[in-house]
């Protein structure tokens, strides 16, 4: 073996050890993640049942969004559910006030220009109450 070919032998066994180390390293910090500094398990957690200061349990946290009742709500309530603007949140108070309230959100299909998927993607956004 000359000299050529002892020089890339070694390139070669030094590029393979540095992709070794970036497997290894990326599967300690990208695909373990409990490796990660910083980070703390599940159970290391405080319990979500546990009451904060001032909360009160079964109601939304901060910046979660409140189900909006279409039995109760407004026009402007309503044109805060996705693809619902104010000609479409008027019908869904015409329809509420011809055949009185709803009583299962997925009857909201029954609107003009509300469709079911629109009602299955708006998911917890929607209530017709207790």
């Amino acid at each position: 073996m000359d000299m050529a070919d002892r020089g890339r032998a070694l390139r070669l066994a030094a590029a393979v050890l540095a992709a070794m180390a970036a497997i290894a390293l990326g599967a300690a910090f990208l695909i373990a993640p409990v490796w990660q500094p910083g980070y703390a398990p599940a159970g290391a957690l405080p319990a979500a049942s546990a009451v904060q200061d001032g909360a009160v349990p079964g109601a939304p946290a901060e910046g979660e969004a409140v189900p909006v009742n279409v039995n109760t709500a407004g026009l402007e309530q309503l044109m805060q559910l996705p693809g619902i603007g104010e000609a479409k949140a008027g019908a869904i108070l015409d329809y509420r006030e011809r055949h009185g309230p709803f009583a299962a959100v997925e009857e909201l299909a029954e609107v003009s220009g509300i469709s079911l998927r629109m009602v299955e993607q708006w998911g917890s956004l929607v209530t017709v109450g207790e």
